[in-house]
């Protein structure tokens, strides 16, 4: 039955996880890995799911667990170019108003990658519609750090985005 709730939670939160993947690492094959690992985590821990109150919160700090030891693990993160045709969910039936979306999505996308880790993590997850007490829980801060590293992930962000525009 708990293994159950685990496959039914990842499977409400797949399109979130990923989305949380991608900000994190650019090569989608290594996002898979992280991907089957979270949920290998999740699994394993599915006895202690039931108990859980805040059960997005519990997965979300699992997702950001992996991805912490994967980018401690790495020498370096590599910089590599963006193939996402799913980053633009907008349809248009204009083809360049579509393009020009998708390119909006990458610039954004790749900026959030420049960022420190602590300024992605509470960035990436205020994205994903988590109000900042759940961030709180999530990566076991401080409400007042969340404040803090929020506003600082955002100027980083602003300062990356208009040198970029800059170029």
């Amino acid at each position: 039955m708990t293994v159950d709730l685990a496959l039914q939670l990842w499977l409400q939160y797949q399109a979130a996880i990923s989305r949380t993947l991608m900000s994190y690492e650019a090569d989608p094959s290594l996002r898979q890995d992280l991907a089957q690992e979270a949920y290998l985590a999740l699994h394993r821990s599915a006895e202690k799911l039931s108990q859980v109150d805040n059960k997005r919160a519990y997965l979300f700090r699992i997702v950001h667990n992996v991805v912490v030891d994967h980018i401690a693990g790495a020498t370096r993160m590599a910089w590599q170019p963006l193939e996402e045709q799913h980053l633009n969910e907008l349809q248009s039936d204009c083809p360049s108003v579509a393009f020009s979306s998708q390119q909006q999505n990458n610039v954004l996308l790749q900026a959030v990658r420049q960022l420190a880790l602590s300024h992605r993590q509470v960035l990436t997850l205020a994205m994903e519609d988590i109000d900042e007490k759940e961030i709180a829980d999530i990566l076991g801060i401080s409400y007042g750090a969340v404040r803090v590293r929020m506003n600082r992930a955002k100027t980083a962000l602003q300062e990356i985005l208009q040198h970029a525009t800059a170029l």
